[in-house]
């Protein structure tokens, strides 16, 4: 065992718990796909098959897939263009999104365009058209729940009350999200 100074070697073992989080994440995300989907499906299901459950099961997993390759793809290449690699980028990203950026200054270009790219995403959410668009979901989701609880399909209204509650809650996690990208830019305006 040759001896190596601990600077090299600690970046070398963050690299190594980072790649390892980004992966157990992703493997979890597929994992936990195919039962949400069969769930679903037999959610949507009204004569009870199995198989369109599975069926669905199967869609929302071939969806998932494809779609975190695509995402991952994506972030790769931003990562490469940062100087970054893609473990260290995503993990940058978890880091901003909780309002607590790091200063260094071999990040600070990545994590000012992370920052970037989601004050220009939370700008999007809260724009007029998206807060009209809610509100129109909103009304939408609380017919079709009391249809379905007046035609007694108590899981479908179940399926779509929590949906209601997932467009109710928006407004409340948008501003948790503002709040915390205020923190981060003030912390890197602390830091030059």
């Amino acid at each position: 065992m040759t001896w190596q100074p601990m600077a090299e070697t600690r970046p070398k073992e963050q690299e190594v718990v980072l790649r390892r989080r980004l992966a157990v994440r992703c493997a979890l995300l597929l994992v936990l796909s195919g039962p949400v989907g069969f769930a679903a499906g037999m959610l949507m299901n009204i004569n009870g098959r199995v198989v369109n459950g599975t069926w669905m099961a199967a869609a929302v997993f071939v969806t998932m897939a494809v779609t975190l390759w695509v995402a991952l793809r994506r972030e790769q290449r931003r990562a490469v263009h940062l100087g970054v690699t893609l473990s260290r980028y995503v993990d940058l990203g978890r880091l901003v999104r909780r309002g607590d950026p790091p200063v260094q200054p071999e990040v600070r270009p990545a994590v000012l365009e992370i920052l970037e790219r989601q004050r220009a995403l939370w700008e999007r959410m809260t724009s007029k058209g998206q807060s009209r668009l809610r509100i129109g979901l909103i009304a939408l989701f609380i017919l079709i729940t009391a249809v379905n609880l007046l035609d007694r399909q108590y899981a479908l209204a179940l399926f779509f009350s929590f949906a209601l509650l997932s467009w109710l809650s928006l407004p409340l996690s948008l501003r948790r999200q503002r709040k915390r990208l205020e923190a981060a830019q003030g912390k890197l305006a602390r830091n030059p």
